[in-house]
């Protein structure tokens, strides 16, 4: 990674190009509060363009675009960051283009470095930055836990009080990823130097020691003696958040009136924080069909075309055949989602602007063919199509449109070309099918087809099960259910197996459940067997059986759920996220791993023929 480091009096500077590029103060000192002026040298060979711009994130993981100003050989640009930023990851954009990013590694700009206090902090956020800059900056910097640890544990034989600074549990949580005995038996240690230090922001570290170590009544008297010393602090704003979140009824009023709290009682006016209540407004809005309200409150939301298309999408029935019941209003949201898309991305670097332009255009394309507009809803899903942009369902749909603007060879040769080039689903391959026996097309051509598409789906499934868990077969486990009686994954031996990750505490986990009810009552009566895997919790495992039981009936779920205490389980089978589905096949091996449980019902299908 580059480094520039900004000494408190003076900075060495280069004035003549060089083959790399180079970010730095204008000036010598930062100033807190303040704008700043910043020089970028470009390297040799690099092209800037008209409007390009620098793409920054500060350590507190703000980012923000600034246009580039040319002066002389030299460009500036000047951008004020919160006042505890310590450091600035830099590179240099045109619109979605990215021009130069350092070698994939981008540009690092020191801030505060007066004295080796400051700069060993400095330094120590540095790393913590990196999996928030390879996400906004499309870099990458090496965060895999082993190489993030081995750099604290360097920076912390040069600056040893780090061990006592707030950085220090950045480094326990990577570490814990690594040796997560040892981890927790530091955080504890850890956790009595905190509570020695009379701020909030230490109580609160302390705190987050207790959870790695599932010490709730520790957790619960901590939290406790916080609350009552900082009625307004970071502590009582989180449990005000979180109380907001739980809340299932939220009126237009509820909400204002909640957003006024947030910025007069806990002094927070950050878009980070407020988008959790204006995402809440919007919605609301979305719901009583007041797109003029909705419109207003834009510019308050971090992503608001991102609200757009996911309610849009939700009123489409996500499939080609549910009715849409306001389809002019799903048609406007769905639109503007794309509007503002594409007038954002002309400005700022989206790293996630493909991945959104493509669902954006699908969402679209699927409300055209619903309004009977099959030239544009093709129009809008091609261009998913030459994006490569497509999951499965992307490509039913795409055939459904195609269908309906293109001729019947056409149609076939796509099918013929996908089927013989790229994974497919079954749905596409009985697709074809269906068109050879129409035809009276050779059945036989067809079967060298499916097999090789067989072959094809086999090998990427292969592939991609082998990248995530080192090979096919399962790990075996042993966990107890809700009754106390142990499950072990072996006693299914010869069934097919979904395994389901998700703890009580994650939204996407709950809101793919009635789904899961859907299958669990689907194939009761089959060879299939459902274990909902717990894991990944912070109290004590009576609390969480308590919690699970009372989140199941509540909800009427039949689930067989077994519990990863330790999280032992999550961890052998390195998930990342939750939650996570596996299928595990008759022959006992891996099948599907996913966070989406769209294809499960289909993939089980396909293992009882």
């Amino acid at each position: 990674m580059k480094k520039i480091y900004i000494l408190l009096f003076f900075t060495v500077v280069s004035n003549a190009f060089s083959q790399n590029g180079k970010i730095y103060l204008k000036n010598s000192k930062f100033k807190t509060g303040a704008e700043n002026t910043y020089v970028y040298e470009p390297p040799q060979g690099v092209v800037i363009k008209d409007n390009s711009k620098a793409s920054i994130i500060d350590s507190y993981y703000d980012f923000n675009s600034q246009k580039l100003i040319k002066k002389g050989k030299l460009y500036e640009f000047t951008v004020k960051v919160a006042d505890s930023a310590r450091t600035l990851i830099v590179m240099i954009t045109n619109a979605q283009e990215i021009v130069d990013n350092n070698k994939d590694q981008g540009y690092v700009v020191y801030l505060k470095t007066q004295n080796d206090s400051e700069l060993g902090k400095t330094l120590a956020n540095e790393i913590a930055m990196g999996n928030y800059a390879n996400y906004f900056l499309k870099l990458k910097i090496d965060v895999k836990p082993e190489s993030q640890v081995a750099a604290y544990e360097k920076l912390f034989e040069k600056y040893p009080t780090l061990k006592s600074d707030k950085s220090y549990m950045s480094y326990l949580y990577q570490k814990s990823q690594i040796n997560k005995e040892e981890s927790n038996k530091e955080a504890l240690v850890f956790a009595e130097k905190c509570l020695k230090k009379d701020k909030e922001e230490y109580y609160m570290l302390a705190n987050d020691a207790y959870s790695m170590n599932r010490m709730s009544d520790e957790r619960a008297k901590l939290e406790k003696e916080i609350l009552a010393k900082y009625p307004s602090g970071t502590l009582a704003k989180n449990q005000f958040i979180n109380r907001f979140f739980a809340k299932k009824e939220k009126t237009e009023d509820y909400i204002l009136k909640c957003i006024d709290t947030c910025k007069t009682k806990y002094k927070e006016t950050s878009v980070r924080t407020l988008d959790v209540f204006y995402n809440s407004l919007m919605k609301e809005y979305l719901t009583s069909k007041d797109l003029e309200k909705a419109q207003k409150i834009e510019s308050q939301l971090s992503n608001p075309a991102g609200i757009y298309n996911d309610f849009a999408w939700g009123l489409t029935g996500e499939d080609l055949t549910s009715p849409i019941k306001d389809i002019d209003f799903t048609s406007k949201i769905s639109k503007r989602s794309l509007t503002l898309l594409e007038e954002n991305a002309k400005e700022t670097f989206n790293p996630q602007y493909e991945y959104q332009a493509n669902m954006y255009n699908d969402t679209y394309a699927l409300i055209l063919y619903k309004q009977g507009n099959y030239e544009e809803a093709f129009k809008y899903q091609d261009k998913v199509r030459k994006a490569n942009g497509f999951d499965a369902g992307g490509k039913v749909r795409y055939v459904a449109m195609m269908e309906k603007v293109k001729s019947k060879d056409e149609v076939r040769a796509y099918l013929e070309n996908e089927i013989s080039n790229n994974t497919v689903s079954p749905a596409l391959v009985s697709k074809l099918k269906e068109i050879y026996i129409a035809e009276n097309l050779p059945l036989a051509n067809f079967e060298k087809l499916k097999e090789k598409a067989d072959k094809l789906n086999e090998e990427e499934k292969n592939k991609k099960i082998i990248e995530q868990f080192g090979g096919t077969t399962p790990t075996d486990f042993a966990l107890k259910n809700l009754e106390g009686k142990e499950v072990k994954l072996s006693d299914y031996k010869g069934k097919i197996v979904v395994l389901d990750f998700w703890a009580t505490w994650c939204g996407p986990c709950k809101a793919s459940f009635p789904k899961m009810q859907e299958l669990v009552n689907k194939y009761k009566d089959k060879e299939v067997t459902f274990l909902f895997i717990n894991t990944w919790e912070n109290k004590k495992d009576d609390e969480v059986l308590k919690n699970v039981t009372d989140y199941l009936t509540e909800k009427k779920y039949t689930f067989n759920v077994v519990f990863d205490s330790k999280s032992e389980v999550v961890t052998k089978y390195k998930i990342q996220g939750i939650p996570t589905s596996i299928l595990i096949g008759k022959n006992g091996n891996i099948l599907f791993a996913g966070h989406s449980n769209s294809s499960l019902g289909e993939l089980i299908d396909e293992q009882l023929k």
